[in-house]
């Protein structure tokens, strides 16, 4: 497995896979508005397809009495996050598991998801099968993150999740089949000519 440096904006390097999906500025947005909008001392987290752990370490060095706990299928991507979180210096718990079954015993007062944006019909989809499973559903679907969301969410809790904003329509749809509400949207530009949306989820209001 080829690896190469990723700079940290705290100093640290940490490591992703050469043939894997490269990190984007999605990834400084999305952790940017959770520092910005949980300023409150809150305790589990859970990051769905947490990759090589960037976002759950960057949040873990702004939150450090945050227990966060980042799960992915890909069991190379796994080992890599967990030494990574030890190059950090930071305690996080990166496991192996599947979003589409998940389900903990105690659920999270935060979840936060970076998933794949496109539906297998949608695009061209990469030789590289890291590349391939991180872009396109090929192992989850926008549904199964909401239902995973759904399963592993404290009453009280609040969901962050990006998507392109062509999939609105869709997340609308799929959250009206669970006890989910879209609590706020954010516009994100990072990528060039590809608007992305920054969705903040909640328990419906009772």
């Amino acid at each position: 497995m080829k690896l190469k440096p990723v700079k940290l904006p705290f100093g640290k390097t940490i490591y992703q896979t050469e043939n894997g999906q490269s990190i984007s500025s999605d990834v400084v947005d999305l952790v940017d508005l959770i520092i910005k909008k949980e300023t409150q001392n809150i305790g589990e987290i859970l990051e769905l397809g947490s990759g090589n752990g960037i976002i759950s370490i960057m949040l873990k060095y702004h939150r450090r009495n945050w227990n966060i706990v980042g799960i992915e299928i890909q069991e190379h991507l796994v080992e890599l996050s967990n030494k990574n979180s030890e190059l950090s210096e930071l305690s996080i718990n990166f496991r192996k598991a599947d979003i589409r079954s998940f389900s903990s015993q105690n659920n999270y007062d935060l979840i936060i998801s970076n998933p794949p944006f496109y539906s297998i019909s949608n695009g061209r989809i990469s030789p590289i099968k890291e590349r391939a499973i991180s872009r396109h559903e090929i192992l989850c679907t926008l549904e199964d993150v909401i239902f995973a969301i759904d399963r592993n969410l404290k009453e009280a809790g609040k969901s962050y999740i990006i998507y392109p904003k062509f999939r609105l329509p869709e997340i609308e749809k799929v959250i009206k089949k669970v006890d989910l509400r879209i609590v706020e949207k954010n516009v994100s530009k990072s990528l060039k000519n590809k608007q992305k949306l920054l969705i903040i989820l909640g328990r419906r209001d009772k």
